[in-house]
């Protein structure tokens, strides 16, 4: 039997996956925007902001359009 979180453990994950998913609309924004790596506003940074962990595992290759 699964037992169904409090209130306010639903409110805690519903604020985290708004805020995931704010980020990831973010990161797409920066990738239209060609901003893949560097500082905000960049794909990169917006990956790091969701998951910390991920830093220094990345390794990144932007597109290149001449």
């Amino acid at each position: 039997m699964t037992e169904i979180p409090s209130t306010d453990e639903q409110d805690a994950r519903i604020t985290q996956l708004q805020q995931q998913q704010a980020l990831l609309t973010q990161a797409l924004a920066a990738a239209l925007n060609g901003q893949w790596v560097g500082a905000p506003p960049s794909v990169e940074a917006f990956l790091y902001a969701i998951d910390p962990s991920l830093q220094g595992t990345l390794t990144l290759d932007p597109p290149y359009v001449p």
